[in-house]
């Protein structure tokens, strides 16, 4: 059947106007409301569920990787991410970062890019997220979806949207695109790459899901009796083998331990060739995901230690994704840049995860740390770089003089991204996109031309480490 298009005329309500609109509620989006907030811009945020959290809640994906230089010995990014972390560790609902030694339970037995980070429960991290962004006055408009920017000359006017009552337009002066994929950014035709150079795949995409009443005592009893495998990969090596282990691309159980007893959020399936701006790929891999999610959870209570009486708590709410559009930024930040730990004049956000590529094509994924030296790859560097930089230029895209992006799809290559695309960074990049907006507004400046210095600056005093 050949695509037709039908024309559609609407008059539509402007909703409301303000200094800065923050889209989407994610974790870069919490943390560019809260810090233009506070930095006295009024500003509205638009969030297409009915809570905040983003990939972190509705998708379940934790914990919140490494906050923390590449040896751990001192935090890279605080600011409101921090503060975050903080008020759930006030609900019971997480442990601090610099309490989680790598290679335990809480980060899979996984050492590499594993230490220092924040097991978390993702309602605990719904009532924190909510608590900060409530705190700093900004308003939220839940259950309202983005659907189309509208641009003047080289400018954003507004946003369409839609919720329960219908469509309608937000105006305002500066626009933070925190949609985890370039939305307002692509609708507004800021040029962008797809994926990896050459044959634009994108990572595969991965139903999680939470588990309950897993004996941890047999579960470490594995781990300690199998210290060179990654968690259950023999048992699951033979299963393939024995052609019991089908359709599922992961070679081991990726299993995170919540602060919680008993309780892990699972990691491990895999949907390839799947486009997270595509509704019908979108479609495919919930249902594949949650099919999955049910092959494995069965294969774990029938063959490994520890979770033969494992339940099921929960599948996630909608798939997580890893990778879609890397925007055209005034910088793009390489693989090279991570792993040679670059500096940059205007740096906003540091970040020490290593590049974890999960390969497009289903193969074992890589964790290339900073500091890697491919001719002796099994090697820890003792001089790596302790964190590379994410220039602000990043954040900043092409053409457009009103508009900034943050969270996942920052001006990067298929590798940068790799790294800068985890929680803590996302609340890192938010946090200064937020703030350089509010500058940009109280200056009446392109956000192209935000003084730098004044935002490292600003970001100092809200917590941010730069």
């Amino acid at each position: 059947m050949s695509s037709q298009n039908i024309s559609l005329h609407w008059e539509v309500p402007v909703l409301a106007e303000s200094d800065v609109c923050v889209v989407g509620g994610g974790s870069a989006g919490v943390a560019a409301t809260v810090a233009a907030s506070r930095a006295g811009a009024h500003t509205i945020l638009v969030e297409a569920y009915g809570y905040l959290g983003g990939t972190s809640t509705a998708g379940l994906v934790g914990p919140l990787m490494t906050s923390y230089s590449s040896d751990g010995s001192q935090p890279v990014i605080g600011g409101i991410f921090q503060e975050v972390v903080d008020l759930m560790v006030e609900l019971d609902g997480a442990i601090d970062p610099s309490q989680v030694e790598g290679g335990t339970a809480f980060g899979a037995f996984i050492q590499v890019g594993h230490a220092r980070l924040t097991p978390c429960s993702p309602e605990a991290l719904k009532l924190a997220t909510m608590q900060v962004v409530e705190k700093a006055g900004c308003r939220v408009m839940f259950h309202t979806s983005f659907l189309q920017a509208q641009v003047d000359k080289n400018q954003v006017t507004g946003i369409v949207v839609h919720n329960k009552a219908g469509l309608g337009i937000i105006k305002a002066k500066v626009f933070v695109d925190t949609s985890g994929d370039a939305d307002v950014a692509s609708s507004a035709g800021v040029p962008f790459t797809v994926g990896r150079i050459g044959d634009g795949r994108m990572m595969p995409a991965t139903m999680f899901m939470r588990l309950g009443n897993v004996d941890d005592a047999e579960v470490q009893a594995w781990a300690d009796a199998h210290p060179k495998e990654a968690l259950f990969e023999s048992i699951v090596q033979q299963a393939r083998k024995e052609e019991r282990w089908v359709g599922i691309s992961r070679e081991y159980l990726n299993l995170y331990r919540e602060p919680e007893p008993g309780v892990y959020r699972a990691n491990i399936t895999r949907l390839l060739g799947i486009d997270g701006t595509n509704p019908d790929d979108l479609s495919r891999a919930e249902m594949e995901g949650r099919r999955q999610c049910l092959q494995v959870f069965r294969f774990m209570r029938e063959y490994c230690p520890g979770l033969k009486n494992a339940k099921l708590l929960e599948t996630a709410s909608r798939i997580g994704i890893r990778e879609t559009r890397h925007i055209h930024g005034l910088y793009t930040l390489t693989g090279e840049d991570v792993v040679a730990g670059s500096q940059f004049p205007d740096a906003i956000a540091r970040c020490a995860y290593p590049i974890d590529i999960h390969d497009p094509l289903g193969k074992r994924h890589s964790d290339i740390p900073l500091g890697y030296q491919p001719e002796q790859p099994h090697i820890v560097n003792p001089d790596a770089p302790l964190y590379y930089e994410i220039p602000y230029r990043c954040l900043v895209p092409e053409k457009l003089e009103n508009l900034l992006v943050a969270g996942r799809p920052i001006s990067a290559t298929h590798e940068g991204a790799a790294s800068a695309r985890v929680i803590p960074p996302c609340y890192a990049t938010g946090q200064a996109a937020g703030l350089a907006a509010a500058l940009s507004v109280k200056t009446d400046c392109r956000v192209s031309n935000v003084d730098t210095a004044k935002l490292q600056e600003r970001l100092r005093e809200q917590g941010a480490i730069v």
